[in-house]
């Protein structure tokens, strides 16, 4: 069941006995082809596919949500009246606070992907290619190496919301993702490192113009060549330079869950909305659509139409990411934040695209002046506490001597509070770059990317840890 007919199936149980009464009732629903291919050196290691449909509905009763999921489309209704008995379970003595909705623009459109190579019309095969090409090269780029592992997954299909509102949207799904893994040797230490591509909304297209196997077996393998032959770091604080790709961890990991309004209330920004807190330079903002995002949406998971959301305005906090509950708690417009990572699974409050706006700096400037310090390149991964502090795993960095970058260094990790940090940040990049990857988040994975441009901030704002020998 396809397009407009999964459309009639969906809008015809909003008038179905089952839901009459109902306050408000959402319906999604979606029909999925998964690809996942992982290879080695040694070969393909894994080549599955997974076709999936299924519908799910929420609804508002009373002000207590229900939910209820069920595979295929052959029974809209009975998942209505499952989410309803859902809603009606909760003992009226335990319903405190009551969720209300506030009115939204009703949209009702298609979107479309417009790939020149659709994904679900490349062969395995080129894919398959694609990815042993990277093995290969990245293998024999140096003979430390001894592991290298490329895992792709793509997603195509379409997905459809549809309200007892009236919204009724359409959208297509074309979805790429690419893992590459690397361990290397360094007498008796190992070494690992990785790199992710992604895109969403694009074909295959992007892989063969913009991250080709040489591109990402280059950039793989120098990363794993600085863990090898790198200095353990000095502990302690000292002035750092972040590359945007670290500079988008900080925004993500150090503000952008702290903005999430369901988190906002018990994190370390609460009480300083409208008040200064970084330099009068520093914007962050979370965007439903920016070149090559991998957070691009259109409309979010509840229907909404999304908007730019100002999380620091030239210093001053500014507003919350919001779903359309939240929205109605704090007074203001909903900013299309709800998001789903399926069918399965009910929208919760998500960044999209969340990044640093660039400054009027050269790379150049931000290093002069910094006698001793540290260039972090990228990132593994990271982490922040309700407390705004991060904890954030560094895979390239350098040493900065007297303005100029120069060992690198290995096995480093930064960490800070992301209330002492911000104010500290003294100079900003007029360069842009961004990270692609999947964030977590009440066991929901999501399609996220993140940066800004280089940034430098002062001693005091970082501490590095790691290695010592």
């Amino acid at each position: 069941m396809r397009g407009c007919h999964l459309l009639d199936t969906l809008s015809k149980a909003l008038g179905s006995k089952e839901a009459r009464g109902v306050g408000y009732i959402e319906l999604r629903a979606e029909r999925t082809v998964q690809t996942a291919i992982d290879v080695r050196q040694t070969g393909v290691d894994v080549l599955s596919k997974r076709e999936e449909t299924g519908h799910s509905a929420r609804v508002l009763v009373d002000g207590v949500w229900g939910f209820a999921v069920s595979s295929g489309y052959k029974d809209v209704p009975g998942t209505i009246r499952d989410a309803v008995k859902a809603a009606r379970a909760l003992p009226s003595n335990a319903r405190r606070d009551r969720a209300q909705i506030g009115d939204v623009a009703v949209i009702k459109k298609r979107f479309h992907v417009k790939a020149k190579k659709p994904l679900g019309e490349t062969e395995d095969e080129v894919k398959i290619s694609y990815l042993k090409q990277i093995c290969a090269r990245t293998s024999s780029a140096d003979p430390r190496i001894v592991v290298c592992k490329a895992s792709y997954r793509d997603y195509v299909g379409e997905k459809l919301v549809v309200t007892s509102e009236g919204t009724s949207v359409e959208s297509e799904i074309a979805l790429s993702y690419l893992m590459t893994s690397v361990s290397g040797r360094a007498g008796p230490r190992l070494c690992s490192a990785r790199d992710e591509s992604a895109i969403v909304g694009a074909g295959w297209e992007f892989f063969e113009a913009r991250d080709h196997a040489e591109v990402v077996s280059g950039r793989i393998a120098k990363k794993i060549n600085g863990q090898m032959d790198g200095v353990s770091c000095r502990r302690g604080s000292f002035p750092t330079v972040l590359s945007p790709k670290v500079v988008g961890m900080l925004a993500h990991e150090a503000l952008g869950h702290l903005s999430e309004a369901d988190y906002f209330a018990s994190g370390a920004f609460n009480g300083l909305q409208g008040k200064e807190v970084a330099p009068e330079f520093v914007t962050i903002i979370d965007s439903p659509r920016i070149a090559d995002g991998f957070g691009n949406i259109s409309v979010d998971d509840e229907g909404v139409k999304p908007r730019k959301v100002t999380l620091i305005d030239h210093g001053v906090l500014g507003d919350q990411l919001t779903n359309r509950e939240w929205a109605e708690r704090l007074g203001s417009e909903p900013t299309g934040n709800a998001r789903a990572e399926n069918y399965r699974v009910p929208p919760i409050i998500r960044m999209r695209n969340t990044y640093f706006e660039a400054g009027d700096m050269s790379v150049e400037e931000l290093l002069e002046g910094v006698k001793f310090g540290y260039f972090c390149g990228d990132v593994k991964g990271g982490q922040a506490e309700a407390n705004s502090s991060f904890q954030v795993a560094i895979q390239a960095c350098f040493e900065i001597r007297d303005g100029e970058l120069g060992r690198p260094v290995r096995d480093l990790a930064i960490s800070g509070v992301a209330v002492r940090s911000l104010p500290l940040i003294d100079g900003m990049g007029r360069d842009f770059g961004i990270e692609s990857s999947y964030c977590g988040k009440l066991n929901q994975l999501m399609a996220t990317s993140d940066g800004g441009p280089h940034m430098r901030l002062k001693e005091g704002a970082i501490i590095f840890g790691g290695a010592t020998e």
